[in-house]
Order: structure tokens, then sequence, then C-alpha cells
């Protein structure tokens, strides 16, 4: 079961831009925490403060160290997944046992289900190098936190290999690119109309499965971008003035209701992630010893 967005506290000042933001966990079987959604940053916010205001400062724990990261992430209906097969099979070949039960219950989080597990964001398809607390973000970025059980990010079309000395193998699942798709799902996630859900839901299945293959995502993505055109979307923005709040005693809500523009059409992606760093920011002290070897 995947969070429901939360509200989003309205600062002052007019937001510097918007973020798609989703939390995955598809390498358990079960799909998102936080189903895509456009999350507004303001000037001055990193990564971190983005990610808080998506799912909750009290739904996230972090680590600590160069950048942060996030050790852990509230799941409180988690656990109930099955690990797809080629994962499991991939653990078991490397001499691995994959645990059945996780560390702490209601959590997902860094060495659940496997020793080089852990929790690791891309921007825009890319793995930075840096951790999130030095993330800038930028309009219109696709922000995915995604979690992974084999090999820092193998499991998740990450050549993780140049670091087999500590547990990184080849990809074992499609180098495909869900950003697009990610961003007309944030688009369609309030959607009403028969058509629109019916081909969110199916888009959702597709984007969950780590075996499919670019083909799969960009056609779910054309049939979701078709509903939407046939069917526009009309969202109801909530927003609450914590300043109002915190001097009056009462909460202040403006909600505007408009129908959505459709995304651009699918189909323009790089074919693949890129990695551009360590990666599984969870094992950032493994992965600052490797940078510095």
């Amino acid at each position: 079961m995947a969070f429901a967005a939360m509200p989003v506290f309205a600062e002052e000042t007019a937001p510097q831009g918007y973020v798609t933001v989703a939390v995955e966990k598809f390498t358990t079987g079960e799909g998102y925490i936080l189903e895509p959604v456009e999350v507004p940053f303001y000037e001055g916010e990193t990564g971190t403060a983005l990610t808080e205001r998506a799912l909750g400062v009290e739904q996230i724990n972090e680590g600590e160290g160069v950048g942060a990261y996030i050790a852990s992430i509230a799941d409180p209906d988690g656990g109930k997944g099955t690990v797809p097969e080629v994962i499991r099979n991939a653990v078991e070949a490397a001499g691995g046992t994959l645990a059945e039960e996780r560390l702490t219950p209601g959590w997902l989080a860094s060495y659940d289900y496997a020793s080089t597990s852990g929790w690791m964001y891309m921007v825009n398809n890319e793995v930075p190098s840096f951790g999130i607390g030095d993330y800038t973000p930028q309009d219109g970025d696709v922000l995915r936190w995604t979690f992974s059980i084999y090999a820092y990010g193998a499991d998740l079309g990450i050549d993780t290999s140049y670091m087999s000395e500590w547990g990184g193998a080849a990809a074992i699942t499609p180098a495909a690119d869900r950003d697009a798709l990610t961003k007309l799902l944030a688009t369609a996630k309030d959607a009403q109309g028969e058509g629109v859900r019916a081909a969110y839901d199916a888009a959702v299945a597709v984007i969950s499965d780590v075996t499919a293959e670019q083909a799969k995502l960009d056609e779910a993505a054309a049939a979701l971008q078709a509903a939407l055109e046939t069917e526009p979307v009309v969202t109801t923005v909530t927003t609450t003035t914590e300043a109002a709040a915190e001097t009056t005693g009462t909460t202040v809500t403006t909600t505007a209701t408009g129908t959505s523009t459709p995304a651009p059409k699918t189909g323009d992606h790089t074919g693949g992630l890129v990695l551009t760093g360590c990666g599984v920011l969870a094992l950032a002290a493994l992965c600052a010893k490797k940078r510095h070897a």
C-alpha cells in the first residue's frame, strides 16, 4: 500500500519549482511506498528537505555521513510481498541467503533482506556521486528513491561489478529509464475517469516490474498519455500556510481546482541508467572507501 501524498506546507515565498518524487520498493515485490507526486521546493533547499516534504519528517530515518543519506523509510504495511525470482536467484547464486523478515517491522531499511541492501536515489535517471543533502533540486527534476536488495543496485539495472570485492556485481535486470512514465503517473494520480484510472493501474504494474524492458515501459506510458488526452485530469491542490497557523493558532487552507495539461510525449529517454557515483548512499562509508582507494 502506497502512502497518499501528504499536505504540502507552503512557505511565505513562492516555490522555486517542482520535482517529481517517488519512493519505490519494486525489489520487494510490493510497488510503491509513495506513488509519484509533484513536490515544490524553495530557495536554498536540498534534496533532504524535498524528501522530508514529500514523505513527512517522521517517516524517515537519516544516516550520518558526507551529504547525509536515508537509512530507513516507514513502511507500515510492507513486508508482505514476494521478492522477484531474479533477485532471489542472484542472492543464492552468490552464496547468500535472502532473509524472509525485516529487521524492524514497519520500516524498510538498510540490510533488510540481504547484507548489500539499502536505499539509493536517482535524479533524472542518474545515480549521483553525493548524498541527498548535497543534491540541489532543479525545476522539472525526477527524484526516485528506490530500494536495492542485491549487490548495491545490480537488481536495479546498475552494473556495480567495479566494486565486486565488496559484493558488487553485474546488473541482473534491464537498465531501463523509468522517468517519463514516473512523470506521467504524477500527472494522472488524481484522475477520476475510468479510462485514465485503468491506464494508471496498468502502468503501475509495469513500472513496478524490475524485469520490465524499455519497450514495455514505453507502451505503458503511451497508453497512459493517450488516456490523459482523452480524459483531462481535474486536480485539487491544497496548501496550508504554516505562518498563519503559528501566529493565530488556526490553519489557513487554500484550494484551487483546474484541468491539467497532459505531459509531453514519451519515448525521449536515454535508454538506461547512468551511474555517476557509488550509488547506494546507505553505504556511504563503503563508497567513500572505494573512491579513495
